[in-house]
């Protein structure tokens, strides 16, 4: 649920009374304690009015999931009961606790109180990041799309390189003739030093690379402006060829080749190579796969948020009930001993 200057209204009421109760109970405990020279326990009078209403905040918490379950019912309205589902589920922590006497108690009480501070922060940490990263995702992802629509725009976007690779360099099964072999590989290593990029991709051997290394010279890109020959074109679509196999499974499913186009700079270092293997006029294509590349991170990237998003909720819910089941038991144990 957003907090923000359009919702204030909306939440006004129930943290007011919220702040309101727990001041007021609290206040009335420490009073009757300063008075009695001691804190008190639970089984006072300000003790368990105190562990009453906490009991019954929590059975108002839980509440708001049959709420949810029966919204085709023109009953109280959602949004109301959410807004005070998470500012009386925040101001049960401290009347729970003044509620203890300060005290952990038996194993039994202390227990319950642990399973209503991982309740009570697990539901913080999903208001934090229901009010931050939707917006943030906006601004850092501005290839963002439905998410369940992630798989099929991927394969969408690979079809897409498809087209743009034959259409550019020719069909595939025409362009590549012939396989790169350990001994060109070796010969690329000679070629580039000691440049770590080398370690990234065996794709940049084919082509005018391959053709310089046998000359024993170091590749240089043409110059823009020069007419690239018909050997030249052939050497670019056998290195765009390669270079897609590579690049292709990535753009599919993003887990694929992660370790070289998962982060950005192990990606420019590899479109770099691919740039110094091709001629200029090979940007038309390069440029269009980066681009792709980098989509297919915010992708990964969004699909990284959405679980940080959702995740916490089923978690909440099962310490919600874990709560709701010692809380029982502790009411039945409280007054079988009183």
């Amino acid at each position: 649920m957003l907090i923000d200057r359009y919702s204030w209204r909306l939440h006004a009421f129930p943290l007011f009374a919220a702040v309101a109760l727990t001041i007021g109970l609290v206040g009335w405990y420490g009073f009757a304690s300063w008075s009695a020279g001691a804190w008190l326990g639970g089984g006072s009078l300000p003790g368990l009015t105190l562990g009453v209403v906490a009991a019954a905040i929590i059975a108002f918490e839980m509440g708001l999931w049959p709420r949810k379950a029966l919204r085709r019912f023109r009953l109280f309205p959602t949004k109301y009961w959410l807004a005070a589902h998470i500012w009386f589920g925040m101001a049960c922590l401290p009347i729970a606790v003044v509620h203890s006497g300060l005290q952990w108690g038996g194993w039994l009480s202390s227990w319950l109180l642990i399973a209503l501070i991982t309740t009570v922060i697990s539901g913080l940490y999903g208001l934090v990041v229901q009010n931050v990263l939707p917006g943030w995702l906006l601004r850092q992802i501005p290839g963002e799309t439905i998410y369940e629509q992630i798989d099929h725009v991927s394969e969408a976007a690979a079809c897409d390189a498809d087209q743009l690779l034959s259409t550019a360099c020719g069909p595939r099964e025409a362009v590549l003739t012939m396989q790169i072999g350990e001994a060109e590989m070796t010969r690329f290593r000679q070629l580039m030093g000691d440049q770590p990029e080398a370690e990234l991709t065996r794709m940049i051997v084919i082509g005018a690379p391959r053709e310089a290394a046998r000359r024993g010279e170091r590749y240089q890109v043409e110059p823009r402006g020069i007419e690239p020959s018909a050997a030249t074109e052939q050497d670019d679509a056998k290195s765009l060829w390669n270079a897609y196999d590579e690049l292709r499974p990535f753009l599919v499913d993003g887990v694929s080749q992660v370790r070289i186009f998962g982060r950005q700079a192990r990606a420019d270092a590899w479109f770099r190579l691919l740039r110094q293997a091709c001629s200029p006029e090979a940007e038309r294509v390069i440029g269009p796969l980066e681009r792709l590349a980098e989509q297919r991170r915010q992708f990964n990237l969004q699909q990284r948020l959405h679980r940080w998003l959702h995740a916490w909720l089923p978690l909440h819910i099962g310490l919600s009930v874990t709560l709701c089941f010692l809380l029982i038991a502790h009411i039945y144990f409280a007054l079988r001993f009183w």
